[in-house]
């Protein structure tokens, strides 16, 4: 027993100087590039920058990251590792959120697009949901989610969809046509949100090994 005791406090010794260094390290990280840098030195399994965002996160550590200010630390402990989250960088970005029905030119004759599109156009119109639509029609993966994009923001989507889809000329429930011709992707397009700001946190996880 009292060489378990003298193990443990000579690993609490040695282990100490290092956990101090890297605390010292870790509060003068305040910005995404300092941590950048950070990562290239410190080499350690897991240990990368991650976002989390107020929509997309609801686990129970997002949303006490998410109250956190700019620099602000959290380190949640185990027994083989202590785990610390630095947030670098606090914003609130602009997305968007619309329902879509892409038609595949590469798949799909352009005269039987060019005639289905305004069809389709006209049948929102008319009060025909765009979710029961762009299950039958849609050639995208969103088409089992109605055609729901998600909320996105600038760099998700292509920029001829997102020229479109962030111009804030259109109301909610206008409905639009898209042409991405670098992919021969036709879009119809509903706006179903107003844009909203929504919070981002990007922060530094250092994975600090006990062994």
């Amino acid at each position: 027993m009292r060489l378990l005791t003298c193990l443990l406090v000579l690993f609490i010794w040695t282990s100490s100087p290092a956990q101090k260094k890297l605390k010292k390290q870790l509060d003068s990280i305040d910005t995404t590039e300092k941590a950048e840098k950070f990562l290239k030195q410190f080499k350690s399994r897991n240990s990368k920058i991650i976002t989390f965002n107020e929509e997309k996160h609801k686990t129970r550590l997002a949303k006490e990251v998410l109250k956190m200010g700019q620099g602000g630390t959290k380190v949640i402990r185990n027994e083989i590792e202590n785990i610390h989250y630095k947030v670098v960088d606090k914003k609130s970005i602009p997305y968007y959120r619309v329902s879509y029905i892409m038609l595949n030119g590469k798949s799909m004759d352009q005269g039987d697009i060019n005639r289905l599109r305004p069809l389709l156009v006209q049948e929102i119109e008319n009060g025909t949901p765009i979710e029961k639509l762009a299950q039958r029609y849609s050639m995208d993966q969103n088409a089992n989610r109605g055609g729901d994009s998600g909320w996105i923001t600038t760099g998700d989507m292509l920029p001829e969809f997102e020229e479109q889809v962030m111009n804030s000329n259109y109301a909610m429930d206008d409905v639009f046509t898209v042409d991405v011709q670098s992919n021969q992707w036709y879009y119809v397009v509903k706006k179903t949100y107003e844009q909203k700001q929504i919070r981002e946190v990007k922060v530094l996880k250092v994975v600090e090994s006990k062994k």
